[in-house]
């Protein structure tokens, strides 16, 4: 079976390389996992890598392999879900303030002005710090962030879609609003939605690392990246290099993958940056001419 351009290029295979591996971590993890990544081992304290821990211990002695695995599974839970929320929300609010303009609509923008009026790490670290710092809690604050973006692309797509002449043309065939919106509009305004959601899933792997590593997101024993990052970061100046390094190449593995993801699809989606035809070469003619 002939792959697509856009998954024969190297972006496209390294990315999905990336999510198989973890994909592989998130459903193997106690397999994978030699030992329980929340019990501590005051004896093992600060142990450098070794054949009995793969990425040493950390200050508890823990084990910092163990805990990277099974952190992949938390990190992307909290990522995925607060995408998905956002998405699931954002889009079909998007829809409406696009298609009824008026003092709704108005007021549903200026709401998204001022959620994003602030600096998004703030912002969430404020709403973390109200709700609690629970996984789940982190996961609504992501989402309520990214609902704004979501909508915002939507919005923009049916507003220059609304005026098209296939909409004028379903009017006039007796289509209803739900009908226009669903079947025509929804489906041409999607691409730049689906490109966005490959992108936020990164992004929201950074916020909760880095709310994590301020102490206002996960809280310990969990198996968090950036919490791992910060737990480690106190030790860095004695030499203890291990216990931040690893956690911190889980997260650029992570950031990476979707990021790549998202280029692909997004080239994958988007008709404009197809292949170019091949350029066709002019052949002599009798009178002598070159080519």
């Amino acid at each position: 079976m002939k792959l697509p351009p856009a998954l024969r290029r190297p972006a496209a295979v390294i990315g999905l390389l990336l999510l198989a591996l973890q994909i592989v971590m998130i459903v193997f993890a106690p397999v994978i996992s030699p030992y329980s990544p929340v019990e501590a081992d005051a004896i093992a304290s600060l142990q450098p890598p070794s054949a009995a821990h793969w990425f040493g211990t950390d200050i508890t002695g823990m084990d910092v392999f163990s805990r990277v695995i099974y952190a992949t599974r938390i990190n992307l839970l909290i990522s995925v879900v607060s995408v998905a929320v956002a998405f699931a929300v954002g889009v079909p609010l998007g829809l409406l303030i696009g298609f009824y303009r008026g003092a709704a609509s108005s007021l549903a923008m200026r709401l998204f002005d001022f959620i994003q009026a602030f600096p998004i790490f703030v912002l969430g670290m404020a709403l973390v710090a109200v709700m609690g710092q629970e996984i789940w809690n982190v996961a609504i604050v992501l989402a309520i962030l990214f609902i704004p973006i979501f909508a915002r692309l939507i919005r923009a797509e049916v507003l220059s879609l609304r005026e098209r002449p296939f909409v004028a043309a379903a009017r006039c065939s007796g289509a209803t609003d739900r009908h226009i919106m669903f079947r025509h509009l929804l489906p041409n305004a999607l691409m730049p939605a689906m490109v966005q959601v490959s992108i936020s899933i990164g992004m929201a792997i950074l916020l909760t690392a880095g709310l994590s590593f301020i102490g206002a997101g996960v809280r310990m024993p969990t198996p968090e990246w950036g919490l791992m990052v910060s737990t480690g970061a106190q030790q860095m100046i004695l030499g203890v290099w291990w216990v931040s390094l690893f956690p911190g190449l889980a997260i650029v593995v992570a950031v990476l993958c979707f990021a790549l993801l998202g280029d692909v699809l997004r080239d994958a989606l988007d008709p404009t940056r197809q292949r170019a035809p091949a350029r066709v070469t002019r052949q002599p003619t009798d009178s002598g001419e070159t080519p």
